[in-house]
């Protein structure tokens, strides 16, 4: 018994030591209690599967410092501690480690590689080993135990009392990581979905007939962009800046940096801020199922005969495949519309991207049309072109946002000439993260467009105004004019 008492002593002292990183104090018994009882339930798990009291510490121990290790890499990248939804890019992460791995030191990645290795073969031979049988029933009763008190706490108190709203960074200071990441997940799942939107409707028939709404990946001002290294202007962006009359632009509000495509993407398409999503707004796109009559495509449904998804990549992130065709979408197109000679750098080009655009609007036979392209060309990790000299990350950047101001004004003088009543939507999802140049702590806007053509426009917001996503989304359905009011 001394033993399991030295162990059991040694596990919340290792384990509130590593949370410290994240809360950055110690925290008191009734702060640290949620998570006392979470590691405990995790020490049992592992005692009952291995059978070794010293293995079970380790790799409760070990969870608790990689979870910190993450938690810590994310937040100097990206701003934000990690969160329960993180854990659903891990299969992203298997199928495009590039995405990812840029962020991550050299020597994290091989005590990470190395963790993948050793550790499940460790576990193997511990648990072939013959250990007293006592030791599992030990690991049962300590899960029981504590199981039963954290499930009897809920239901007594902390249901209605404990971490009630998001509030990510005071919960971490004030809970740890590990309580966080536990109860968000908890307060996710009983997330309730909103009530279904009624059907649109239509006095008179529709002003518009071809909506183009460009979602462009890591656009943002390369003015604001690093203060300490100021880039000159986008030349299409700035003179849309200063029209006045049918074109409005300003700053996107989005809560992301560097990341996190998918708050940004669900608040435009569904039209739904922050606040009402609660504990879903972390990764809207895993509930999204349950919303679909808040999409727009859906909203717009008989209004546009033909609605088209376009994103010259992978549709199996974020669920897109499934996801896309119940929002409302016809037609998806992704990478089998485009060939290796469409690359600019590891994507395919926004110009590229641009042609497709309009090949389609050319080649359609439909009378009313909708197209939501999600462009690719400035997703990071910003290595060298060929055939381009720039070297530095920032530059690199730069020769791509370029690129998107190129297919910023090929679709504006695309629509000008075009002849039919038309509204293009144009806007950064995040900024980039470049370590380095930029940081989280600075301002995390986006800049936005939205022009009507031939068409008299019905705007409510002046130039330069700042928008939420979700603001942005009904100011697209307003720009459609005064005969569509959607519900």
């Amino acid at each position: 018994m001394s033993e399991y008492f030295i162990i059991i002593i040694s596990l919340f002292l290792f384990n509130s030591i590593i949370d410290t990183v994240n809360s950055r104090i110690f925290l008191n018994f009734p702060q640290s209690f949620p998570r006392n009882i979470i590691i405990f339930s995790e020490f049992g798990f592992f005692l009952f599967l291995t059978g070794s009291p010293w293995l079970a510490f380790t790799i409760t121990t070990l969870l608790t410092s990689l979870l910190t290790m993450a938690s810590t890499l994310k937040y100097q990248v990206l701003g934000e501690p990690l969160i329960f939804s993180d854990l659903a890019v891990a299969a992203s992460f298997l199928r495009y480690p590039r995405f990812y791995m840029d962020a991550v030191p050299k020597f994290l990645r091989i005590i990470i590689i190395s963790a993948l290795i050793f550790v499940p073969v460790i576990v193997y031979f511990v648990i072939k080993s013959d250990f007293p049988p006592h030791s599992r029933w030990v690991g049962i009763a300590i899960m029981t135990v504590s199981g039963s008190i954290l499930a009897f706490l809920w239901k007594k108190s902390w249901s209605a009392t404990f971490m009630t709203h998001p509030d990510l960074f005071s919960d971490v200071r004030n809970y740890g990581l590990i309580a966080t990441l536990f109860f968000y997940f908890l307060r996710w799942r009983r997330e309730a979905a909103p009530a279904p939107l009624e059907n649109s409707s239509f006095s008179v028939t529709p002003d518009i007939e071809l909506l183009i709404i460009i979602q462009c990946e890591s656009f943002a001002d390369p003015v604001s962009l690093s203060p300490q290294h100021p880039l000159p202007p986008l030349p299409t962006l700035t003179r849309l800046q200063e029209e006045g009359g049918n074109t409005r632009s300003g700053q996107l509000d989005v809560s992301g940096f560097g990341a996190y495509t998918m708050r940004t993407e669900y608040a435009v398409l569904f039209g739904q801020d922050e606040k009402s999503l609660g504990f879903r707004y972390f990764d809207p796109f895993l509930t999204a199922h349950r919303n679909m009559s808040y999409a727009l495509p859906n909203r717009l449904s008989s209004f546009f005969e033909e609605r088209i998804f376009l994103h010259p990549h992978d549709l199996r992130f974020y669920n897109r495949t499934q996801l896309m065709p119940q929002m409302g979408f016809t037609k998806l197109i992704s990478t089998e519309a485009f060939s290796e000679d469409d690359l600019c750098g590891s994507y395919v080009g926004d110009l590229v991207l641009g042609k497709k655009i309009s090949e389609i609007i050319e080649k359609s036979s439909q009378k009313t049309q909708m197209i939501y392209a999600v462009t690719m060309e400035n997703h990071g990790p910003w290595k060298q072109v060929d055939g381009i000299e720039y070297k530095d990350p920032l530059e690199i950047y730069d020769f791509h946002l370029r690129n998107s101001d190129l297919l910023l004004d090929m679709l504006d003088q695309k629509l000008s000439g075009l002849g039919k009543k038309a509204v293009l939507a144009f806007f950064g999802d995040h900024r980039p993260s470049i370590p380095g140049y930029n940081s989280p702590g600075h301002s995390k806007s986006t800049p936005f467009v939205i022009k009507t053509y031939h068409s008299p426009a019905d705007f409510d917001f002046p130039q330069g105004a700042h928008l939420t996503p979700a603001e942005f989304s009904e100011k697209i359905i307003r720009s459609l004019g005064k005969s569509f009011r959607p519900s």
